[in-house]
């Protein structure tokens, strides 16, 4: 399990983006998360934040499942920005134990990106 909030972000020149090293790339968008509060527990919401790059990309929805299992959370997580390319995504809840998939949807211009990063819960 990882801990920490959720930041995205384009591959461009250190200084205009705040990742040193990201933790999830897909195409040109790149991530780095974290849980905002509480360790992640089963049967308890959580909050994740996410930083995008490049500027102006948008955090259009999160959500995670179990591939194992072939269902998702039985909640719809909310997102909201926080200014400065920051996100927070609230109300997500792992009901189960096991190998959970997170999923985020990111709208970088013309193009749309999903970030996976697996979290295991025993």
């Amino acid at each position: 399990m990882r801990g920490a909030a959720l930041l995205l972000c384009a591959v461009l020149p250190a200084t205009a983006c705040p990742l040193s090293a990201p933790m999830l790339q897909q195409g040109e968008v790149q991530a780095d998360w974290k849980v905002d509060g509480a360790p992640i527990a089963v049967g308890r919401h959580f909050a994740i934040e996410v930083q995008l790059c490049p500027a102006g990309a948008v955090l259009a929805r999160a959500n995670a499942t179990m591939p194992e299992h072939r269902h998702g959370m039985n909640y719809r997580p909310g997102v909201k920005p926080l200014g400065d390319g920051r996100w927070r995504v609230e109300g997500l809840m792992f009901h189960m134990p096991g190998r959970w998939e997170l999923q985020l949807d990111v709208r970088a211009g013309e193009r749309s990106e999903r970030l996976l990063d697996t979290i295991t819960l025993p």
